[in-house]
């Protein structure tokens, strides 16, 4: 998973010169937040962007990059996908919609893409998501413009399905004082999934504190294996705690959502601290950086008893 998370040559598919083209934002980001390696931009119509040329086609770049992220029509992502192949391109980051999270067809499309990636043994992440950031390199994918200002660098990875949540978890560390190291925004996780992730921070040496914003738990069993295993702390927000919040998750990216009695049980027996609000996440996270209390030397200070 290094090639996702530290490329050293990165396309970007999907570019042109509109001005409202999303794609673009992604070129964007990765300038101002300072990535030091090459940037491609592939696109349907020659020109350019930011100052860097757009070609017409995967086949057309100089090398094979560590890394494509593709933001264009869901029907075009397996073409595109077989074309990363045949160049040579083994990571890729999906940001298209239009997949199992919107319909039948979008379902069967995903499963084509999966198939494409088996094919050529490519690992994504999506799709459906606003993608990943890696403060230690400058790597942030996202296609909304973000502020190098508004990211701190800090020990806290955050693993979302919620692209905007992943964001706002970002945001709202760097607010607090604490930081953020590695983001990733999981999407419909048709390949990488919650445990991959996890179990490549649980070896990061940049990610002190993981944060998991999940919406539905797939994979629970092993999760909660790896968690309450790990020597860092581990947070997760668990949502859709009623079945109306089930089915917005499951329009949102495909989830589907687990009782919530079930998943607490869990969680507890894990070891692992839930959180229910980003602020809640936050605040956990902050005392997971403290220095642990011992011996029985505590003192509580309260205005009443029953607080105390």
């Amino acid at each position: 998973m290094d090639k996702i998370f530290y490329p050293e040559s990165i396309a970007v598919i999907g570019v042109s010169e509109r001005p409202d083209n999303l794609a673009a934002g992604i070129v964007g980001n990765l300038q101002r937040f300072g990535y030091a390696g090459p940037i491609y931009a592939v696109g349907r119509q020659p020109g350019m962007r930011d100052d860097i040329p757009i070609l017409p086609s995967v086949e057309a770049l100089p090398e094979a990059v560590d890394l494509a992220v593709i933001l264009t029509p869901a029907a075009t992502v397996p073409d595109l996908m077989d074309a990363c192949g045949r160049k040579g391109i083994r990571r890729a980051v999906i940001e298209s919609g239009g997949f199992s999270e919107f319909s039948e067809a979008g379902r069967a499309l995903e499963k084509q893409v999966r198939t494409v990636a088996r094919r050529w043994g490519i690992r994504f992440v999506g799709p459906n998501c606003i993608s990943v950031i890696n403060t230690e390199t400058g790597l942030c994918l996202p296609f909304t413009y973000l502020d190098p200002a508004a990211l701190r660098r800090g020990p806290v990875s955050v693993l979302a399905q919620s692209g905007g949540v992943s964001i706002t978890y970002a945001l709202l560390l760097s607010e607090a004082g604490l930081g953020v190291n590695k983001v990733v925004s999981m999407g419909n996780k048709a390949d990488l999934d919650e445990v991959d992730y996890l179990t490549y921070l649980l070896d990061d040496p940049g990610t002190e504190i993981i944060c998991l914003y999940l919406e539905s738990m797939e994979a629970g069993r092993r999760l909660l294996e790896l968690a309450s295993a790990s020597p860092k702390p581990v947070i997760v927000q668990k949502v859709n705690r009623t079945s109306a919040s089930t089915q917005i998750a499951l329009s949102h990216t495909a989830a589907l959502a687990n009782d919530d009695r079930i998943v607490d049980a869990t969680l507890r027996q894990a070891g692992v601290a839930r959180a229910v609000s980003f602020d809640d996440g936050v605040r956990l996270a902050q005392g997971f950086t403290l220095p642990p209390v011992r011996g029985r030397d505590l003192l509580v200070i309260s205005r009443s008893g029953g607080h105390a």
